[in-house]
């Protein structure tokens, strides 16, 4: 027996959360299109290509050179060393002197933040990292850190020698580019947002639509129904009991409680 505590709380099935869905598909596909063409077109008018090339710096310690072998521990500094090459190339001393030498129309705070570096898990690789408006300037700009960080890298830390392994890549491709996947993900966050909202919109519609309402809500029984011929609302929320499978009324016969 439903007590009267419960009768206001509306309970939503399995049944009425894909009613729901089924309803509004229309809705959910159209807001889903929406939102990943909207974040295309969007894409399209303001994308500003950025194009990047990557450089490699080898790190070794000075003795390491004529060391027939290598001890952990040798290892180990190594690694911390790639570490301190790595602020170091950031430097105000290195990018200013590639500003000033490249004639860049730049300053330290804007080229800083184009430059990113990375290691390689156990390796003493550094690989640097330059994104800019074209790839010629991007290789020129990372070849050029590279360069002027390995020579003020080996003079500053004395006992240490910074190779340019491999200078920087050409790029044609953008490396800003807008996935598949993003749009993919766009168009689903707007399906569930609209999903949600239909399903909000139907828990705080606290009207009576169906026997089941009746009972489950109201705890009382269904003595019997009469179809209103007027009513020209096709279907609520799932609860197609009442209608055929396009829309037309069933009409049901008047039942009388036993």
């Amino acid at each position: 027996m439903t007590t009267k505590a419960n009768a206001n709380i509306r309970v939503v099935t399995v049944k009425d959360l894909w009613a729901i869905f089924v309803h509004r598909l229309w809705v959910i596909i159209l807001a889903a299109i929406v939102a990943a063409g909207g974040l295309f077109i969007i894409n399209r008018v303001t994308f500003v290509p950025a194009y990047s090339s990557t450089a490699t710096l080898y790190i070794l310690r000075q003795n390491e050179a004529t060391a027939t072998g290598n001890s952990d521990s040798d290892f180990s500094l190594a690694l911390k060393v790639v570490n301190d090459c790595d602020y170091l190339l950031k430097s105000h001393s290195v990018l200013d002197e590639v500003i000033q030498e490249l004639n860049l129309e730049t300053d330290y705070k804007t080229l800083s933040k184009s430059v990113s570096s990375s290691n390689p898990e156990n390796t003493r690789i550094l690989e640097v990292t330059v994104e800019s408006d074209s790839p010629e300037n991007a290789k020129r700009i990372v070849d050029a850190i590279c360069e002027i960080g390995q020579e003020q890298i080996t003079e500053a830390m004395g006992f240490q020698q910074v190779n340019l392994y491999e200078y920087g890549t050409l790029n044609d491709k953008p490396c800003n580019t807008t996935s598949m996947t993003t749009y993919m993900l766009v168009g689903m966050i707007a399906a569930v947002l609209v999903y949600s909202i239909y399903l909000i919109i139907y828990l705080l519609d606290d009207r009576i639509r169906t026997e089941e309402d009746i009972e489950r809500y109201l705890g009382l029984s269904v003595l019997g129904d009469i179809p209103n011929a007027d009513d020209k609302k096709s279907h609520q929320y799932g609860y197609y009991k009442a209608h055929g499978a396009h829309g037309q009324k069933k009409t049901k016969k008047k039942r009388r409680a036993k």
